[in-house]
């Protein structure tokens, strides 16, 4: 058992400025089956005037919103499929026509040496990764970049993780563990927890 308030795990060996790209995915009622996501990249290829972020398969994705963080200007965006993204030589051509993506109109093409760094918001709903089974909440899902954090939902403490992460607590008593993936693949992240009393 975990007690409420804990820090724990591992601190792994990559350094954090490693890696750009930062998730959060913050958890809520189980029951839904949604958790909100919270993207952060920077894109910084030469000429570029989109940045596609993929929609896993199975998930369904609905209260997207972008900005540009360095003005907090609304960028515009639509949902397109991996045969029109690989149009534009942004996407690896071995991406399926069927993928769909989030496609990102960036506020003018990344210069040379420049850098443009947006925001994805989004709520994915997707029961297969996120349940309640027997009274605890389960949240079974493979993390693909280096930086990421699970923010369980009010009320709620950890009992299982599956992969090594730091566990915390934020102000309002909701439970946060950070994960920092230096595999060369998905980090396969498992999280149980149940109801506090």
């Amino acid at each position: 058992m975990f007690p409420r308030i804990v820090t724990l795990l591992c601190l792994l060996s990559m350094p954090l400025a490693a890696a750009d790209e930062f998730t959060l995915y913050e958890l809520l009622p189980p029951e839904t089956h949604q958790f909100a996501i919270t993207y952060d990249v920077t894109t910084t290829r030469e000429g570029a005037q989109y940045f596609f972020n993929p929609i896993r398969p199975g998930s369904t994705a609905t209260r997207e919103r972008v900005i540009e963080r360095s003005t907090g200007k609304e960028l515009k965006f639509e949902t397109v499929s991996g045969k029109d993204a690989k149009a534009t030589g942004l996407v690896p051509p071995e991406t399926p026509d069927k993928a769909e993506f989030i496609e990102v109109s960036l506020p003018g093409p990344v210069p040379k040496g420049g850098q443009t760094r947006i925001r994805i918001f989004k709520t994915y709903t997707d029961a297969p990764s996120y349940t309640v089974t027997d009274g605890q909440l389960v949240f079974v899902r493979p993390l693909g970049i280096k930086r990421n954090v699970v923010l369980l939902p009010q009320g709620w403490e950890l009992v299982e993780c599956a992969s090594p992460g730091i566990v915390s607590t934020d102000a309002d008593g909701r439970i946060r563990v950070s994960f920092l993936n230096d595999r060369d693949d998905q980090l396969p992240v498992k999280i149980v927890a149940r109801r506090l009393p």
